[in-house]
């Protein structure tokens, strides 16, 4: 077995147990989505990805770092983390829109090698999308910056 189909055999068996553990609490209430929803909606979530992780590991049949490209994998993730955990300070002090909207720009540029332009518009789009969903239509709180957003 490679790589790929064991993270994503321990991947769905954690997004299985934090799906059934949601199941504890409230996942729907009468004032919207309670405090189990978006554990179960991750944990939902990382069961369908683990499955695409293997289905894709066991049908390429060569280890992710045989591929074409995949030199520098470990430490384009290792990078990756380092960024999330960054956006994650900063959005005390930037906001959650600013930090998340750089975090993903920098995803697509630099994992996913987008060039800048296709970076921007992502992380554009995808903080704009989190901003229309979480604080306009639950009325979520999201970290708000100098800006107020």
């Amino acid at each position: 077995l490679n790589g790929d189909v064991l993270a994503g055999a321990a991947l769905g068996a954690l997004g299985t147990y934090v799906a059934t553990r949601s199941l504890d609490w409230e996942v729907m209430g009468m004032d919207g989505p309670g405090p189990g929803f978006f554990p179960l909606g991750y944990g939902l979530l990382m069961v369908a990805l683990s499955v695409l992780l293997v289905l894709r590991a066991l049908y390429d049949g060569r280890p992710r770092d045989d591929r074409p490209g995949a030199a520098g994998g470990e430490a384009r993730a290792l990078l990756t983390w380092a960024a999330f955990t960054g956006a994650a300070a900063a959005m005390q002090w930037a906001g959650f829109v600013l930090a998340f909207a750089a975090l993903s720009a920098f995803v697509v540029a630099h994992v996913f090698r987008g060039g800048w332009r296709r970076a921007a518009a992502v992380g554009t789009g995808c903080a704009a999308g989190f901003w229309l969903v979480f604080t306009q239509l639950l009325g979520v709180a999201l970290p708000a910056g100098p800006w107020g957003f």
